[in-house]
Formats: C-alpha cells, sequence, structure tokens
C-alpha cells in the first residue's frame, strides 16, 4: 500500500496572531495590518537593456517612484532592477507572464514567499514612521508614490507611500517580519493601537 503524501498548508511569518486594539490617551492612532500575500519578483535588466524593459513594461524611470500599473506595482531597487507586486486574481500566472515581457533583455527572480507586507495607517502613523526611520518623511518632502528602502530598527525595509493621508506599505524579509511587528506593536503602543490580520 502506497502511503499517500501529506497535504501542506501555506502559512505566513505573521499568520498566527488574533487582531487586538489597545487604546492609549484619546484613543486609537495608529493601524497596522498584515496584507494578503501577493506574487512578487525582483527584476533585473541585462547590460544596456534597463531602458528596453522599461518600455516593454511600462515603468516609470524616476527613482523614489512607485509605478502604478494595469497589474501590479514597481518600485526601483537600483539602476536597472525593480520589485514587481501582483495585484492580480491569479498570481501563479504573474511570474510567467513578466518573462515572457522581457526575454532576453532581463530577467527575474521569484519573491512572492521572500517577503511580507505591513500597512501602516492612522493619524499618527507618521510618528510611528519617524521613530525608526532614518528617512525625511515629512509631507513637504515627499508624498503619494513615494518609495525607497532603507533601515528600521535595524531591519532592511521598503517604504510605499500608498496615499497622503498617510498610509504606508513596508515590505519586510520573512525572516524579520515578527521581530519587526513585534518592534511596530511596541512602539505604536504609545499612540493607541489596533491590529489586523489580512494575510491568513
Amino acid at each position: 500500500m502506497v502511503e499517500r503524501a501529506p497535504d501542506f498548508v501555506a502559512v505566513t511569518p505573521l499568520g498566527d496572531f488574533e487582531p487586538f486594539t489597545r487604546g492609549a490617551g484619546d484613543g486609537v492612532g495608529v493601524n497596522l495590518s498584515v496584507q494578503p500575500a501577493r506574487a512578487m519578483v525582483q527584476l533585473f535588466a541585462r547590460n544596456g537593456k534597463a531602458d528596453d524593459v522599461a518600455k516593454n513594461l511600462k515603468l516609470e524611470a524616476r527613482p523614489g517612484q512607485a509605478t502604478i500599473c494595469k497589474n501590479f506595482v514597481t518600485f526601483p531597487l537600483s539602476s536597472g532592477q525593480w520589485l514587481l507586486v501582483s495585484n492580480a486574481d491569479d498570481p501563479e500566472k504573474f511570474a510567467p507572464a513578466i518573462e515572457k515581457k522581457i526575454s532576453g533583455i532581463g530577467y527575474i527572480s521569484e519573491q512572492s514567499d521572500a517577503r511580507i507586507c505591513i500597512r501602516v495607517s492612522g493619524l499618527k502613523a507618521r510618528d510611528l514612521m519617524s521613530r525608526g526611520c532614518r528617512l525625511d518623511l515629512h509631507e513637504s518632502v515627499i508624498s503619494k508614490g513615494f518609495c525607497a528602502q532603507t533601515q528600521m530598527a535595524q531591519v532592511g525595509v521598503l517604504i510605499h507611500q500608498v496615499d497622503d493621508a498617510p498610509i504606508y506599505d513596508l515590505y519586510v524579509y520573512a525572516g524579520f517580519a515578527k521581530p519587526f511587528w513585534q518592534w511596530l506593536i511596541d512602539i505604536s503602543s504609545q499612540f493607541g493601537i489596533s491590529a489586523e490580520n489580512k494575510g491568513e
């Protein structure tokens, strides 16, 4: 008799906590939410082909600015390198579709299980970010669409300012997700915090 292989259940690094609210002062100032998993690829242009890759995928050339495309968001990482995050309903088709569009001029590295996204919002979102981010995130300096790689709490983070409320999406490598999440909770508690888990 042949034994059936066990079914594997997909898990996320922050998929094991219950939503909670902790008030402070006048109430909740920061909302944290683990975002649903999305397909991600890191895109590399071959030598001398960065402009061709950008043209094929309709990417903005401006550093520090995300590109909102039809089925994905693109974050420039360095010259000729981008992180692409899918918003399509069928993420399994994402990497093959991108690979087809850049055939001969670039290549990709699958990143879907490598990073998680934590959304920071609320009246005190910018105050929270200022506690650990080395960048100047003041509204007079940056606005909607800004993105950059930096460190927060000694962890590498890709920051995307989603809108001018402000709302921030923080992309963190999965291996650092739990200590970084705990740091966010600890700092946010002084403002009042609400946390939810959309990534289960």
